[in-house]
């Protein structure tokens, strides 16, 4: 711990300097819509988070998240025409990772360059949703989807490709949530889906291939269940997931909270998963996470969080943390950015598993 205090000290110049010129917070993530009382579909055209910002979503980042409003003029709203509205979302970082007994590296990278596309085909009942990611690397189909809403609203079915309806949908894959049960925003799967929200509740439940995406390979399907209750100051939630797979099968559930006291935001969710291995054993793994979020003033959030990952609970010495504090600053409009550091402390014998980073992130979006 003191080596990496030291470390975080001598590198402080360099990632305030990175901050004070990118600026930026992960807009999206659950924390805003626990801290504002607002369902996830407030501000996205998906019911569960992520993915494209509505009108509304746009507003909120041109008017709420900046620390101040640059320029005149009218808000953009993502809409070309009536009928067609799109959005895009870039981020771009620098990582610098210091494992036991490897030589320290640093990179610049393009995390994500991903384009979103909605087309209202039939006025408030049925639409068409592609998410497309350009960067890093060659183009890839994220989502893609027709979205069909009953005339009040409250339900609406999904076909096509999207992703998987399962716990907190947080900006950070590399969450043990998110790595330990493989649904995250790098893993869509294909299928049908139906949702149903009002004001108090929000429930998806989805049948797709299982194959995250792929070319499906037997007739087994993986069922996903999320159902959330929301109030003005906290909310409740609890997810299933079944995947039948020849390979052997894998049953996931998890329990997660929202809570609002005072301007601090509180997100915490444990995950237990149960996978099918030859000869008939199974095998029980845990992974959880408590996040304490504090939007000190307009523009400015901070962030703290604790992830742990045990991938065998019949093994004693196989567990992982990880301890995180971000600041994430919003300057402008369109303009994001966050910096910070992450502890890792897992299996002696792993050098990876102990290591320490630090990282600065811009992001851009519309």
């Amino acid at each position: 711990m003191f080596s990496f205090v030291t470390s975080l000290v001598r590198r402080a110049p360099f990632f305030l300097a990175i901050a004070l010129l990118f600026s930026g917070v992960a807009f999206g993530e659950p924390y805003l819509a626990i801290y504002k009382g607002m369902q996830c579909s407030s501000c996205h055209s998906q019911q569960a988070g992520g993915g494209k910002r509505n009108v509304y979503g746009n507003a909120f980042a041109q008017t709420e998240l900046p620390a101040q409003r640059i320029g005149e003029g009218d808000l953009w709203t993502g809409e070309i025409t009536k009928s067609l509205s799109i959005g895009a979302d870039l981020r771009a970082s620098y990582q610098n990772v210091d494992a036991p007994n490897s030589p320290e590296t640093s990179e610049f990278s393009v995390n994500r360059g991903t384009v979103y596309l909605e087309a209202s085909l039939v006025q408030n009942r049925l639409y068409l949703y592609v998410d497309q990611q350009l960067a890093p690397g060659a183009s890839v189909n994220r989502e893609a989807y027709l979205k069909l809403l009953s005339a009040s609203g409250k339900v609406q079915f999904l076909a096509g490709q999207f992703f998987l309806p399962y716990g907190l949908r947080l900006q950070d894959d590399t969450a043990f949530v998110r790595q330990a049960t493989g649904i995250n925003f790098t893993n869509p799967d294909r299928g049908l889906q139906v949702a149903y929200q009002t004001d108090q509740w929000s429930s998806q439940v989805s049948v797709t291939n299982g194959s995250g995406g792929g070319v499906e390979t037997d007739t087994g399907k993986q069922i996903s269940f999320v159902t959330s209750y929301i109030r003005p100051l906290w909310r409740v939630g609890a997810s299933l997931n079944y995947n039948d797979d020849d390979l052997g099968d894998r049953q996931m559930q998890n329990i997660f909270f929202g809570l609002k006291t005072g301007r601090l935001v509180w997100l915490a969710e444990i995950d237990l998963i149960t996978d099918d291995l030859p000869g008939g054993f199974e095998q029980d793994a845990t992974a959880g996470l408590i996040e304490a979020n504090w939007p000190a003033r307009q523009g400015h959030n901070l962030k703290v969080s604790f992830d742990f990952f045990d991938p065998n609970e019949d093994l004693g010495a196989d567990r992982q943390t990880r301890y995180s504090l971000v600041w994430e600053y919003m300057p402008m409009q369109f303009l994001q950015g966050r910096f910070g550091a992450r502890i890792y402390d897992g299996v002696v014998q792993i050098d990876f598993q102990n290591r320490d980073e630090f990282f600065a992130e811009i992001h851009g979006f519309f």
